[in-house]
């Protein structure tokens, strides 16, 4: 019998290796989820999360493709699911699960699941999974509910699988309420395979290296990281660095207002000052709030170390209660990402007045989103969720990726994918020209998209984006992108955050913003700007 040892001897190289080999078992186990999901919304704009747990919930891995979001929502769900599940009681084969936007990711189609990783009849590892469900029930996807209740199923902490057997009472539940159930169980079958592969791929490295528990690699991980980000914070001059942000809102203008405090090897964000929480389904719980506020600062002061738990831990958030930053229940969620996307824009802000070589200028997010649901001439529901992108905001030494969203890295729903599955045609998809901010680094470019309703009934567009009032504004004298513009074929406005009915034939358009400029635009490299011309992105005056 091959000899099983409690742990492993890690010299730099060797960590390296196991790091690589544990970064592979959960990318296995993302290209599970993205090759069996039914869903474009996950499959083809990898709106999903696939993350590895130590023994006590902390996050030891990402997969690539990962929303870099749920890396930090993920460990907060664990813990609330210990606490209500502890360890001593999960068996083998047990899957849990919650879409609770206060314990997950921040609104119900975002669905939390875990399993144990059982070796030598304890629980060493937990591997976790995120996906954006095509349905949940309730009203659409809107950024106009009033409140929790209107937008679907809220399925608290529950055994989505006992012993490796499927509940199927609350799976007959979860299929019963929502529009679109062959997607909806599909995706489900799908995140409970991409758990399986991640158990299994991590066990079979765990007997390859003839390891029982590897907690002292996963300890090493975090604490390396840790000791990482510790270093990088020390590098950045103590003090308060405050930034706000005016965002469209619904009824008015609303702000969010952050004071990044660095002291030592440890920063806090504070958001108060920030919007009270609104009537609208824009507000942002707290795990959500604080996975967009540890990923800006990661991006720029760590960002060649791989996420987890480590590198997140000298980050502290405060978030008062009943704020847009950190909403009570029953708050309407279902847009959270107007909310969360900004707030990593903000923190930018703040750190852009000490590091601004390591920031950028504003981009075009809030990535628009928008939900198209009708009905085919036989009767059945047909619906697409629509991921967006606009400009990334231009750096200190590189113009910005058009096209291309931050923070989130949602990709662009498919185009062929959407017509093979509704009643709608693309009319165009195309960059729009002049609309990146100007400066001695111009932003990225947004987006152009037509798309047409072909069906002879009428269809509901549900809206959920910002900009509009408020462009992305350019840093250190750049000039702001183009706003969001959102037009109709049959007259009439479009609601940037509300429902609306398409007509048979109408076409709807919509112009993503630019990202914001960097520096003086008088000193743009002349060549720099005959290409910008030459290939379409600017105009000739």
């Amino acid at each position: 019998m091959k000899a099983v040892k409690s742990q492993l001897s890690l010299d730099p190289v060797t960590l390296e290796i196991v790091w690589g080999r544990l970064q592979a078992v959960i990318d296995e186990a993302e290209v599970t989820l993205m090759r069996t999901a039914f869903s474009p919304i996950i499959r083809e704009a990898f709106d999903f999360g696939v993350v590895l747990l130590d023994s006590q919930g902390g996050s030891v891995s990402q997969s690539q493709r990962s929303m870099p979001s749920f890396v930090g929502t993920l460990p907060r769900t664990m813990q609330a699911a210990l606490e209500r599940f502890p360890a001593s009681t999960w068996q083998p084969g047990d899957v849990l699960g919650t879409n609770d936007p206060w314990l997950g990711t921040g609104h119900l189609p975002d669905m939390t699941m875990v399993r144990p990783v059982f070796r030598s009849g304890r629980i060493v590892a937990y591997v976790g999974c995120i996906g954006h469900w095509a349905d949940i029930g309730g009203a659409i996807w809107s950024a106009d509910s009033r409140e929790l209740f209107e937008e679907g199923l809220r399925i608290p902490l529950s055994k989505i699988r006992n012993r490796g057997k499927v509940n199927d009472d609350l799976l007959s539940i979860v299929l019963a309420n929502v529009r679109l159930p062959e997607q909806v169980r599909g995706d489900i079958y799908a995140q409970l395979a991409t758990l399986d592969v991640g158990a299994q791929r991590l066990t079979d490295l765990l007997d390859e290296m003839s390891l029982d528990d590897p907690a002292s690699i996963f300890n090493e991980i975090e604490t390396r990281s840790e000791s990482a980000m510790r270093a990088a914070i020390r590098e950045v001059p103590n003090g308060t660095y405050r930034h706000e942000m005016e965002l469209d809102g619904v009824d008015g203008p609303l702000v969010l207002r952050a004071a990044v405090t660095i002291e030592d090897e440890s920063i806090v964000v504070d958001w108060t000052g920030s919007s009270p929480q609104t009537q609208w389904a824009i507000n942002d719980s707290f795990n959500h709030a604080y996975a967009m506020t540890v990923y800006p600062i990661k991006c720029a002061l760590l960002p060649d170390v791989p996420n987890n738990q480590g590198s997140y831990r000298p980050i502290t958030m405060v978030a008062p209660e009943g704020t847009i930053i950190n909403c009570r229940f029953p708050a309407a969620v279902a847009s959270r990402q107007i909310i969360g996307h900004s707030i990593s824009a903000t923190v930018f802000g703040a750190l852009a007045q000490i590091l601004p070589d390591r920031v950028l200028a504003d981009s075009g997010s809030p990535c628009p989103r928008f939900v198209i649901s009708g009905m085919f001439p036989d009767g059945r529901k047909w619906g697409s969720s629509f991921l967006l992108s606009g400009g990334m905001g231009a750096k200190n030494n590189r113009d910005g990726l058009s096209a291309a969203p931050w923070p989130s890295n949602a990709g662009t729903t498919s185009a062929e994918i959407v017509e093979s599955t509704t009643e709608l045609l693309f009319r165009r998809r195309a960059l729009v020209p002049n609309s990146g901010g100007d400066g001695t680094y111009r932003g990225g470019l947004g987006v152009a998209t037509d798309i047409e309703l072909r069906s002879k009934k009428s269809a509901v567009l549900s809206m959920m984006t910002d900009r509009v009032t408020h462009p992305p504004l350019g840093r250190h004298g750049g000039h702001p992108a183009a706003p969001n513009i959102l037009t109709r074929s049959g007259g009439g406005s479009v609601p940037p955050k509300g429902r609306t009915e398409l007509q048979p034939g109408e076409v709807l358009s919509m112009r993503t913003p630019g990202g914001g400029g960097f520096g003086p635009p008088e000193a743009r490299d002349p060549e720099q700007r005959r290409r910008d011309i030459e290939f379409g992105y600017v105009t000739a005056e």
